[in-house]
């Protein structure tokens, strides 16, 4: 009997997969140019007004180009207000508390020099990090 599992124990050892330690590049990995990741978000209120804070990021993709930005304002203004990197533009919109509604524009020119206008949203109750995702391409 030992003659028998003795083999067999050899051979499986030697079947066994063996572990590899991969190191992956998270600035490339992320191709998916349709969900951008919020991260920092901050909002306060005062009777007047609420004013937020957040950064926003896009990867680069074959059809756009990538973005890591930080946007600042109120919701006051309803119209778009511009973020550090002036091709990006957002709004914030309160929902029922504690929700808010984010809305992130970027423009840019395509391949060709045409002007294109990617819409994002997301909302948010309580966390400071979430992704928002495109749902409109105007070129």
């Amino acid at each position: 009997m030992q003659f028998f599992t003795l083999p067999l124990l050899a051979a499986l050892a030697t079947a066994s997969p063996i572990m590899m330690r991969r190191s992956v590049d998270i600035t490339t990995s992320n191709t998916n140019t349709s969900i951008w990741p919020v991260s920092n978000f901050d909002v306060g209120c005062s009777p007047a007004a609420c004013e937020y804070n957040f950064v926003v990021t896009r990867p680069a993709g074959p059809n756009n180009p990538g973005f890591n930005t930080t946007c600042t304002g109120n919701d006051l203004d309803k119209e778009y207000q511009a973020c550090a990197d002036k091709s990006v533009t957002a709004k914030m919109i309160p929902r029922e508390y504690p929700v808010w509604e984010i809305d992130v524009k970027h423009s840019f020119e395509n391949n060709n020099k045409a002007a294109v206008n990617a819409f994002a949203n997301g909302t948010t109750a309580d966390s400071s990090t979430f992704t928002v995702t495109v749902y409109k391409t105007d070129a």
